[in-house]
Order: structure tokens, then sequence, then C-alpha cells
């Protein structure tokens, strides 16, 4: 009796390990504040202190790990970043040797994706398409720039703000677009945002400025996309190369269409279960 007693331990025990596991994996959709929440007259200056880290960003220089999962595919990847006001963008999906899986490219240019592997060329969409063909995120490159820096929207301006029970300030901006603050001791920084169709939570934050953001999209009220990018290697007003931004396709390269990329899982796409 005792020796089954033992044995019924041990499976509660694994159980219970497996139940902590499988629960730790699951990363649940960020709840905003509900409720009207009370008026808040006197914000201005929460709001200057919190967005002014993010308003000073010239340029950025950056790596991004990201990870999650989009229209059901799993997504991971290191990303090194370039990006520049008002909206010069450039990725590069570095692979663990060799040539880089992808290169984007957007700026006052037409954007244009290298997949240097396949050496293939994506020509015929915008940085907002290519964008969502890689990530499942249709931003365009400055609303990336404002996302990733805390700005939620490239030139945020207050309407009004509210206080809720959590203790966070809710300032609605035009746009459509709401942006949660918080203090953190004495330091009030962004917490979360919300944009037409984005919820976004801002956490780590460094200088006033978030070193990981997470982007959920929905549909219905189902989570289409969810995606964590956390950030290193952060170097921000710096003197960036302008050629970084201009288009250029190598010899021999073959011209894909942005549906034909759309079709494929994509060069972020995982092919393990991610390790949670």
């Amino acid at each position: 009796m005792a020796t089954r007693n033992v044995g019924l331990r041990r499976s509660s025990l694994a159980l219970g390990l497996l139940t902590l596991v499988l629960g730790s994996c699951t990363s649940p959709r960020l709840v905003l504040p509900d409720g009207a929440g009370a008026p808040l007259a006197d914000y201005h200056d929460l709001f200057d202190a919190v967005i002014g880290p993010c308003r000073q960003v010239r340029t950025l220089e950056l790596m991004l790990a990201i990870r999650g999962q989009t229209g059901g595919r799993s997504l991971r990847g290191r990303v090194r970043g370039a990006l520049a006001r008002p909206e010069s963008l450039r990725l590069e999906g570095l692979a663990p040797f060799g040539a880089p899986g992808f290169v984007l490219v957007a700026g006052d240019q037409p954007a244009i994706l290298l997949l240097p592997r396949e050496q293939r060329v994506v020509t015929d969409a915008t940085g907002q398409d290519l964008l969502d063909a890689l990530t499942g995120l249709p931003l365009t490159p400055a609303d990336f720039q404002a996302v990733i820096t805390g700005c939620l929207v490239p030139d945020p301006r207050p309407l009004n703000a509210r206080t809720y029970r959590n203790g966070w300030v809710g300032v609605e901006l035009e746009g459509d677009a709401t942006l949660y603050l918080q203090r953190l001791g004495d330091t009030p920084v962004m917490v979360a945002g919300r944009r037409p169709g984005f919820i976004i939570e801002y956490d780590d934050h460094a200088r006033g400025l978030p070193r990981r953001v997470r982007v959920q999209t929905a549909v219905s009220g189902a989570v289409v996309t969810d995606l964590t990018a956390t950030m290193s290697q952060v170097s921000i007003n710096i003197e960036l190369d302008g050629q970084a931004f201009v288009p250029v396709v190598p010899d021999g390269f073959v011209p894909m269409s942005v549906d034909a990329l759309r079709s494929t899982d994509g060069p972020l796409a995982e092919t393990r279960p991610l390790d949670r």
C-alpha cells in the first residue's frame, strides 16, 4: 500500500508539473482596462514625459529577437534593423551562417524584399505589404517605427485622458488610438496601446523606451497574429549610411510576386515547435 501511495504521489506531482509547464506555454491575450474610467484633466505633463523619449528618436539601429505566430504559423528569428524618420526602414533576417534569410528595404523609393538564399526579389509591393507578408503585421514603415519606439502612432496628438482602477492612464490620440501609461516608481512609462486592429504591450523599459514589444492583431475577437520582439544592441540617433535605405537588386535575382511570397511559409517561419 505504501508503495502504491508513493506511486500516486509521484503521478500527482508529475501531473502538476505537466500542468504548470503547459500553463506557462500559454500566452494570454492582453486585456486592456474596461469601463469608462474617470476623466483626467491635468494629464499633459505626464503624457509629454512618457512620449518625449520616442519623439526624440531620429534614427535607430538594433537587433530584434522575434517569436510568435501568425495565421497558424510559428515565427522565430533574429533581425538586424535600421530605422530613420520619417519612414526609412531596413530589416535583415539573420541566419546561423551564410547569406541573410531576407532583406527588406523601404524608404523614399519603392520598397523591395530580397531573398538572397533563393536569389528572388519582390518589387511589386509596398513596405506595408511586405511587413504583412513577413510577419502578419500590416504596418507601414512609419507605423512600424512608431510601434517599436512606443509612440504608437507616427505623430501622437492627445485628445483627452482617463484613469482606471488598475492605476493606468489611458490617453486617447488622434486617429482612434489610445496609449496607456503607468508610473513605475517615480517614472511614468507606456505599458500598452490600442490602434484599430492592433493591441500592443510594452515592457522592459530603458531610457524611457521599451525593450520588449508584443503586438497582437485580431479579427472578430480571434487573435490572428501574436508576435513579441525583444530588442538588444540598441543605438539611438547615430549617423546611418543613407545607402542602407536605397533598394539595390543584385544581378541574377529572379522576380517574385508578393502573392507568391504569401503562399509560402516565409523566411521567418519556424520548422520546429516553439520552446516557450
